[in-house]
């Protein structure tokens, strides 16, 4: 027999564990991230010579790990504005929408970013915040490394390069 004593045990300890599964993505919110991913980028009206403002959309997938090692993967869209070039990135501005596995989202917003292209290979690094979602208010930093996609000459045909593929790197870290 268990008794009344018992049963109010296990009610409590099913109450508790009940309450901890409810808040676990709020909990979750504000635990680091590390991400690395692949993602497809296209370019609107296509990289020249030129540096007139283009749009950028970016479609990925990362893998996250937080702080305790646990992972969970989360898939993203990216869309954005810059004045790049085929021969020099400039400044960056977009707004990410990463909707993980467990149901949750977040929307991180890069507000700056630099970029160096060297033999056809670009890296960019952009500092944002997560503006809503999972751990609102935190900073992002965000490492992209494209792989060239299409020959060189591309550049300077009509319509430049649209598309390339990257590789890259997601930090989230609680807000100091």
């Amino acid at each position: 027999m268990i008794g009344k004593r018992g049963i109010g045990i296990a009610l409590f300890s099913l109450a508790l564990t009940t309450a901890s599964v409810g808040w676990a993505p709020t909990a979750q919110a504000h635990t680091a991230q590390n991400c690395t991913g692949q993602e497809d980028i296209t370019y609107g009206s296509g990289l020249g010579l030129s540096s007139e403002t283009t749009t950028v959309t970016v479609d990925g997938v990362y893998r996250c790990t937080d702080a305790s090692g646990r992972s969970i993967t989360a898939k993203y869209r990216t869309k954005g504005t810059t004045q790049a070039t085929c021969l020099l990135f400039a400044s960056n501005k977009a707004r990410e929408t990463l909707h993980y596995a467990d149901g949750s989202k977040a929307v991180i917003a890069y507000e700056s970013g630099t970029s160096l292209r060297i033999l056809g290979l670009n890296t960019a690094k952009l500092q944002g915040v997560v503006v809503s979602g999972r751990g609102k208010g935190s900073v992002a930093e965000k490492v992209i490394q494209t792989v060239p996609a299409s020959l060189p000459t591309d550049c300077v045909l009509a319509g430049g390069i649209r598309r390339t593929i990257a590789f890259t790197h997601l930090s989230i870290r609680p807000n100091p």
